[in-house]
């Protein structure tokens, strides 16, 4: 299908519609105003044909909006799941600003950065990505050790470890205006957060560290003003809570203060300035009339490589087109009745949304630490780090059972019998080894003794598991599958409305919930989750042939895949796209991972393959204990994407051969 010649006269939205199959409105924005175009359904990145065909002033038109001026950029963007997005030039790399109209044609599933000289870029090509690139081992090694070198490099990173350059830059906004001498801040998203932040540093630096909330400029952001020694119980809490700051609210606000800034400049020529003419204005943003999206998803064969992907699964009502989507609470309605209906939950009621997947975990687990104050937890399989520290320093203490042995569920019980237990905590399937429990076996038991079941469906996915009908909580980092394009921060909880514990946690949610998601993040993740359910198949479809030929190599000594999970009753789709294995010769693992052909970085659930040593880079400080524990230190974790399973499969086997 190549581009035909367009006359002068056309427009933005004729051209794309020329180089669009026919399919229903996506609803897209910009800067809050809907643009009315018609996206892909099934075509050849490659046949697009020559895009120099455009005029200058249709050029222009392209750029007005913040993309390459480039009509196969323009698919690219509906392609991966985005909106339009206001690209900002103000995220740099060795002290360089970053070009992300220039990054956005890069495709990462057939063109990664994988070298050493991409290390630092961002994963995806987006200034709010939520992975970075780190190509070779040493570069895990450095950025663990705070290697100047590496760090410098650094573009961004996973935001709850490597603050964003854009919430940095609003922490020195607030520190400017509100802090004195000695003192540093950081900005939340709610004066509640804030405060638990206190109540945080406090725990850790005693009672009497002087502390301060102040709101910056009535925007809705809280600072929280402490002793510049106090930052690292800031940073703690910041990275265990996961009620982080949106990086694109904090552009926003910063952009309103350039704006505010050049108006109050015009008004000091003639007089002099005065602190209290900064505008007390909330900062709002452009919204049209709301529409009813709840009862719509993507048509089932979405597919993000053009090639048709045919769908078996889904449902009748999967294939119905979504309506544009106008405000951002709509977009809110559109994931809680999405993720309701992938995790079979009676009412879209009981989903909640937080700025982070740690966001909704720290919060199920303080509502059964509310439930069942001073009483211990069970943690069951090798814990996410995060997760075990708000069991083990906020709260009141866990029981560790790491090893999922023969005899764990004996374990449980003898617990349970023991003492009150608060609840029970475990990833399904864990990771990086991908362990599973007996579900119904563990249900049963925790039943009989009334302690709740909390469990983070992250790596498996509401999409392949079926998991609320026998745990009582489901906790979600939407940044992963969910999303998949990689650059926006989520989080979901999800009650189960037959638990024997609903009412405790109902009022928990009732008294403590705050709606913290940002507007432009709900619409971006209500856009990138559309093809949740055909990604899933398609990444489960590239991932089981990738993890037999990995099994059957020579040099691989070892590869976890939950496949052992074959319970009809637990299993819906497949087993998700997350691997992990240890090469025989373990002193060649650098070498192997240097020079595989995928991006490398932290994170997971992207639409491109993303691969890291994973025990290295979660657990640097304590390599020891982690191997004690079954983890291998020199294990690599994937996950898997979208490329053709053949494909990833050379590039493994192009990988181990240089070995």
């Amino acid at each position: 299908m190549g581009l035909q010649k367009f006359d002068d006269d056309s427009t933005l939205e004729e051209i794309l519609y020329s180089v669009c199959e026919k399919r229903p409105d996506v609803g897209l924005t910009h800067s809050g105003v809907p643009l009315s175009l018609k996206a892909f359904n099934s075509f050849d990145l490659q046949t697009l044909g020559d895009t120099s065909k455009l005029s200058e002033r249709q050029w222009e038109q392209l750029d007005e909006i913040g993309l390459v001026p480039g009509v196969e950029t323009v698919i690219k963007t509906i392609l991966y799941g985005g909106y339009f997005p206001e690209y900002s030039t103000e995220v740099a790399k060795n002290g360089e600003i970053l070009d992300f109209k220039k990054r956005l044609e890069r495709n990462l599933s057939t063109d990664p950065y994988y070298q050493p000289c991409d290390l630092g870029e961002p994963l995806p090509s987006s200034p709010h990505a939520c992975s970075v690139s780190m190509p070779c081992w040493e570069h895990i090694v450095g950025y663990e050790e705070g290697d100047p070198k590496v760090w410098e490099a650094l573009a961004l990173g996973y935001p709850r470890f490597v603050v964003h350059p854009y919430n940095a830059k609003l922490f020195r906004a607030c520190e400017r205006e509100l802090a004195k001498y000695g003192e540093s801040c950081f900005a939340f998203p709610s004066k509640k957060v804030a405060r638990r932040a206190c109540d945080y540093i406090r725990h850790k630096n005693g009672d009497q560290t002087p502390l301060r909330i102040e709101q910056y400029r009535n925007t809705g952001i809280y600072a929280v003003i402490f002793p510049s020694g106090a930052r690292d119980a800031v940073l703690k809490f910041w990275q265990h809570f996961g009620f982080v700051l949106s990086s694109r609210w904090s552009e926003d606000v910063l952009k309103q203060d350039d704006q505010q800034g050049e108006e109050e400049e015009e008004e000091q020529q003639g007089e002099l300035f005065n602190s209290s003419s900064i505008s007390q204005t909330p900062i709002l943003f452009p919204f049209v009339e709301p529409c009813d999206v709840r009862n719509h998803t993507l048509p089932i064969d979405f597919d993000v490589d053009a090639a048709s992907t045919k769908s078996t699964t889904a449902t009748t009502a999967e294939k119905q087109a979504p309506p544009p989507l106008s405000c951002a609470q709509e977009a809110k309605h559109a994931i809680c009745q999405r993720l309701a209906d992938a995790a079979g939950a009676h009412d879209a009621t009981d989903v909640y949304l937080y700025p982070s997947g740690m966001a909704a975990i720290s919060s199920g687990l303080l509502a059964a630490q509310q439930s069942f104050p001073d009483c211990k937890s069970i943690q069951l399989g090798f814990p996410y780090l995060d997760v075990y520290k708000i069991q083990t320093v906020w709260g009141p203490g866990a029981h560790y059972i790491s090893d999922l042995s023969p005899d764990w569920l004996q374990q449980v019980e003898e617990l349970l019998k023991d003492q009150q237990i608060s609840s029970v905590v475990l990833e399904y399937p864990g990771n990086p080894l991908l362990q599973v429990p007996d579900l119904k076996a563990l249900s049963g038991l925790l039943k009989q003794h009334e302690v709740p079941l909390l469990v983070d469906d992250t790596i498996g996915s509401s999409a392949n598991y079926n998991l609320l009908e026998h745990v009582d909580v489901v906790m979600t980092s939407l940044t992963k599958w969910f999303s998949g394009t990689g650059d926006v921060m989520a989080g979901s909880m999800v009650l189960n409305s037959n638990s024997l514990h609903y009412d405790r946690f109902k009022a928990f949610t009732e008294t403590e919930y705050e709606d913290m998601l940002y507007h432009k993040d709900a619409i971006a993740l209500e856009i990138n989750s559309r093809s949740y359910i055909p990604r899933m198949e398609r990444v489960n479809e590239n991932t089981k042939p990738l993890v037999d030929f990995m099994r059957g190599h020579p040099k691989i000594e070892k590869v976890w895949y939950p496949d052992s999970i074959q319970d009809p009753a637990i299993i819906k789709r497949g087993h998700g796209g997350l691997f992990s294995f240890v090469l025989k010769n373990r002193e060649d693992s650098m070498e192997f991972y240097k020079n595989l052909r995928v991006c490398k970085g932290p994170s997971l659930g992207t639409n491109f393959t993303i691969a890291c040593p994973y025990t290295l880079l979660a657990h640097y400080d304590e390599l020891e204990w982690a191997e004690g524990l079954g983890i291998p230190r020199d294990l690599v974790r994937v996950s898997t994407g979208l490329e053709d399973a053949d494909d990833l499969i050379k590039r493994f086997g192009d990988a181990l051969n240089t070995v």
